[in-house]
């Protein structure tokens, strides 16, 4: 069991007995969290923050605590905070957000601006899928793109008059067929393919990113003289080759469908991203595999789309896309009796995402913190590692402060490297999440606390201020632990409950250790502003922060 911090509380999940009879109840196979830190992790995997100590009351205090569960989780997918969230779960497979700009940026638009737009054109087709409750398959045979007017700028987009500026449906001006992602510029941008290559890479980044079937991490025997085959004459050793041919006889006519697509020369710049009809029939030059789905023929991109989307694996690589990213595991063989009743929760509901992400936050297993079951319990994420997305939105709900450098959240954008440091992704390089803390994450965790914990010091303690204050609410800057220490003693315990959401135990020492640590850092400067920030930056740097 991956558990960095024990939680404490601990229920039993029991099973329910047959209409009219009373049998035993079946073994329980979890160990549930205590009622608030279900909550908790509920809240931070769907929007992104901590819910209110209101939310967390009510709950506890619950005499029907699954519906009140089920509540919460079909108000906060309704959440505007939950659509980054969904994004970021897809995300860890488009691998779109590498923040590239290729071409350089339209003029009067910053150029880091221009990759964040960008990377968003798949995410704004995924916004407007699950927003308009559309099947998950319209991602790939949708008759249109998405734009905003700097993108339309940008790809060459018709842009509708009407639209004043936000992303909507559009379509490209080249003769392009539309499917979705499947004829979005920047999805072939992203995954290139160039001479010899002859749309492979293309081919099987729509079997990884749609399919969960990456080509390149199936086992390929070859004697030597294939590889001397290969060497020397490569298309021809791919077409006769038995070993060649258990990838290609399926990679190459998908491939072919993409030669609208395809550049010859990768120095051609912002040429290659037009689409040219004339050129579709390349594939009788390169292959000479037809255009096809896995044995079946397709004439154009829309057909493929359609074969595609009826592709059983295509529903599963969702399924699998979300519920790993929700769960904070790698799918393996074994769980399949846990994923497979949201595979049928998703088919039933017209590959519908947001009754996916429901099913999967509704069970058993998502909500425990360890398993009964040894084999199970090694997989299971009794407590999972916050994002550095999630990190960057939980301070800023609790204390107001973004962590912005140049106008960019330093742990959304991975142009500074922070969230690959954070242990998140680039998309590019680092692929691939961790979900233990590591010191990376350690450190991130500390800076961040630092500044935010200042921001909210210097807010919160001006006499001037006329808004409510973030944290600080129960002390003043005129008090000190002598003439209040019942503020204090208040005002500490409101930190832990604020910033962690989970209160103090009666007899704890924090608030003592806390008192001393002010009046340390109130030693050096007499700041009481410093030395509240030393204070709210030690509970900030709590391990409840980025563990839930």
């Amino acid at each position: 069991m991956r558990t960095p911090l024990p939680i404490a509380g601990v229920a039993l999940a029991l099973g329910l007995g047959a209409c009219g009879t009373t049998p035993e109840a079946p073994e329980p196979t979890v160990e549930l969290l205590d009622a608030r830190s279900q909550l908790i992790r509920l809240s931070i995997d769907l929007r992104g923050v901590h819910p209110s100590e209101q939310e967390l009351w009510a709950y506890e205090n619950s005499p029907a605590p699954v519906e009140m569960y089920s509540t919460f989780a079909d108000a906060w997918i309704e959440d505007v905070r939950f659509m980054p969230r969904i994004k970021e779960i897809f995300n860890q497979r488009y691998l779109l957000r590498t923040g590239e700009t290729y071409f350089g940026g339209l003029d009067g638009i910053d150029d880091r601006r221009m990759a964040d737009i960008i990377a968003n054109e798949a995410y704004a087709m995924l916004e407007y899928v699950v927003a308009n409750d559309l099947p998950y398959s319209y991602m790939v045979t949708a008759p249109h793109t998405m734009a905003n007017l700097e993108l339309a700028s940008y790809w060459g987009i018709d842009y509708p008059d009407d639209a004043e500026g936000g992303w909507v449906p559009a379509q490209y001006l080249d003769g392009r067929p539309h499917a979705g992602m499947l004829t979005m510029t920047t999805m072939w941008q992203r995954y290139p393919s160039m001479g010899g290559n002859a749309n492979r890479h293309r081919a099987n980044a729509i079997s990884k990113v749609f399919l969960c079937d990456d080509y390149l991490s199936r086992p390929i025997v070859l004697n030597r003289s294939a590889v001397d085959q290969l060497t020397i004459d490569p298309e021809n050793a791919i077409s006769v080759n038995t070993g060649c041919q258990s990838c290609h006889a399926s990679l190459d006519p998908i491939a072919a469908n993409f030669f609208g697509f395809f550049n010859f020369d990768a120095e051609e710049g912002i040429e290659s991203t037009y689409y040219r009809p004339e050129q579709e029939e390349d594939w009788r030059e390169y292959s000479g595999k037809e255009p096809a789905y896995y044995g079946r023929p397709t004439g154009n991109i829309p057909e493929f789309a359609a074969e595609l989307a009826a592709d059983s694996r295509f529903l599963d690589c969702a399924v699998r896309t979300v519920w790993e990213g929700l769960t904070q595991r790698q799918m393996v063989d074994e769980d399949w009796p846990e994923v497979s009743p949201h595979v049928d929760a998703f088919r039933t509901s017209d590959m519908n995402v947001k009754q996916l992400v429901l099913s999967v936050v509704k069970s058993k297993e998502y909500k425990a913190r360890a398993a009964l079951a040894p084999a199970l319990d090694d997989r299971l994420a009794g407590v999972k590692v916050v994002s550095p997305e999630q990190m960057s939105s939980i301070i800023s709900d609790i204390t107001g402060y973004t962590w912005y450098f140049d106008g960019r959240d330093g742990l959304r954008n991975s142009s500074l490297g922070l969230p690959t440091l954070a242990g998140g992704i680039d998309s590019q390089f680092v692929t691939e999440r961790s979900y233990v803390p590591t010191v990376g994450m350690a450190f991130i965790q500390e800076r961040l606390a630092q500044a935010a914990a200042w921001h909210v010091a210097e807010h919160d303690l001006d006499p001037e201020r006329s808004n409510e204050a973030q944290l600080l609410l129960y002390v003043t800057i005129e008090d000190t632990p002598e003439s209040n220490p019942e503020a204090f003693e208040q005002q500490i315990r409101h930190l832990y409950l604020a910033i962690t959401g989970h209160p103090l135990d009666p007899e704890a020492t924090e608030p003592e250790q806390l008192i001393a640590v002010w009046k340390r850092i109130h030693s050096v400067q007499a700041s009481p502003s410093l030395a509240w920030a030393g204070v709210v930056s030690a509970v900030l740097r709590d391990p409840r922060v980025i563990l839930y």
